[in-house]
């Protein structure tokens, strides 16, 4: 009995370490896109905490996303995959020398920065590259079930399991990280320093369409503007959107309260046309994705392609669908327009003046071709086919000899091709599309790149361009 007691007193003293052991918080668990730019953000602010707060832990696990077949995948292709596989084998056998591995990595950027990273790390990289080779994808299955469990999908911060919710700043983070510690390893402030109240973030609305995601790297931009503000999500065919916005032309929207502490933040963004100020709410458009222009009469079986007529990724896109259309791998009766990418001012003596983001020379093309498609329509598509095989070449007669275009008569209505070209810019431009190529399917649904055009049903079968997607924003 003697013995039963001293070893229930001795649980009883040791029970409360115990439980404040296994309660200890501080533990930021991160999980990193290897090639995304808000996941490394986000690892150089946990970082720092955990340098700042001796007693805060950090661990990165890559990820991943897996296929259909079963095999494994990263968003920003090969070399992020591959990336992924040396953090996860990292994590599997040295997790102690991740984070020197880290930082040494995001100052050797290089494809091979990885070796300079491993060895600053004290690991021997052909042995990380073997082990990756053969240990790889058992290790991205670990680091696969590790955040399933978790349950992310995307690059997110955990703090004691949960996802970290506030501002993407260094001292939120902190704040958050020292609260987390238990009470005696906590870090107290500089002696006399007082926090001095902060005003309330503006209100923030962000309204989506059916099948649109909020772009959280857009909303910590907001962030940076506003610390700690919250958006709140409105669907567009909501009745709290109708009764707060019931004149909003594009979604995805980004709209902020306009109180005159952000009309002053704004400033300089709303003078450059950035911001549409609607009065109670200065609004931002986002176009870097999709998007749905809600007030727009829809159009069916248009497609609207907006080019700049010397953008390598313009002409490829122009060149993808004309082939398409002419092997009738597009949808039937579809009405392709051309529209085009740049800025028309009228000078002190009523001329115009024209910039193209690829100079003179784009200009005076996109007239050619804006004239040409006005005055020789059944030829114009045969003209663009031509004239993209060497878009930047002076020698546009060639293309117009080849669609037997009469060369005489658009060099005699550059004037008006000057006109219809004016005209066009400033409907373009009064759409916000500044990127080409960009796309309007049906009058209302917008879209950045081809390869978003071909997701739509009907734009399956075009062929992608041998070469990678990409695009010119003025």
């Amino acid at each position: 009995m003697r013995k039963l007691t001293l070893l229930l007193s001795a649980l009883l003293l040791v029970s409360p370490a115990l439980a404040q052991n296994k309660a200890a918080g501080g533990k930021m668990a991160l999980y990193l896109e290897a090639m995304d730019g808000q996941g490394w953000q986000w690892f150089f602010l946990a970082d720092t905490v955990r340098r700042g707060l001796p007693a805060a832990e950090l661990k990165v696990y890559p990820l991943v996303t897996r296929a259909e077949d079963g095999s494994f995948a990263s968003r920003r292709g090969e070399n992020e995959l591959a990336e992924a596989a040396r953090l996860a084998v990292l994590a599997r056998v040295w997790p102690a020398r991740m984070l020197n591995y880290l930082n040494a990595r995001s100052l050797s950027p290089a494809a091979d920065g990885w070796r300079d990273a491993a060895l600053f790390a004290g690991v021997n990289p052909d042995e990380l590259e073997r082990r990756a080779t053969a240990e790889g994808k058992a290790a991205l299955e670990e680091a696969y079930k590790k955040s399933s469990s978790a349950g992310v999908d995307a690059t997110a911060l955990l703090l004691d399991g949960r996802r970290f919710e506030g501002s993407q700043r260094l001292m939120p983070l902190y704040n958050a990280v020292n609260a987390a510690l238990p009470a005696a390893k906590r870090v107290p402030p500089p002696a006399g320093y007082v926090a001095k109240p902060k005003a309330p973030p503006p209100g923030f609305w962000v309204v989506l369409s059916s099948g649109m995601q909020k772009n959280d790297a857009l909303v910590g931009v907001f962030d940076k503007y506003f610390e700690g503000i919250k958006a709140e999500t409105l669907d567009y065919d909501s009745p709290a959107r109708a009764a707060r916005f019931p004149s909003l032309a594009f979604v995805p929207a980004y709209a902020v309260a306009a109180t005159p502490e952000s009309r002053a933040r704004l400033e300089g963004e709303l003078k450059a046309g950035l911001f549409k100020d609607a009065g109670d709410y200065l609004v931002y458009e986002d176009r870097q994705r999709r998007g749905l222009y809600a007030g727009r009469a829809e159009q069916k079986n248009r497609l609207e392609v907006f080019v700049m007529s010397q953008c390598p990724y313009g002409a490829m896109a122009e060149t993808a669908l004309l082939e398409a259309e002419k092997n009738k791998l597009l949808p039937e009766g579809l009405e392709l327009k051309i529209h085009y990418i740049g800025e028309a001012r009228k000078d002190e003596k009523g001329g115009w003046q024209f910039s193209s983001l690829h100079g003179q020379p784009e200009w005076e093309e996109n007239a050619r071709q804006i004239y040409i498609a006005a005055k020789f329509p059944a030829k114009f598509h045969a003209y663009l086919l031509e004239r993209n095989k060497d878009y930047s070449s002076p020698d546009w007669q060639k293309a117009a000899a080849a669609a037997k275009v009469d060369v005489e008569a658009v060099e005699k209505g550059f004037a008006e091709g000057k006109e219809l070209l004016a005209a066009d810019f400033a409907a373009t431009d009064a759409l916000g599309i500044s990127t080409s190529p960009s796309f309007i399917v049906d009058g209302r649904q917008f879209m950045v790149g081809l390869g978003e055009l071909m997701k739509l049903p009907g734009f399956e079968k075009v062929s992608q361009p041998g070469q990678p997607a990409g695009g010119c924003a003025k």
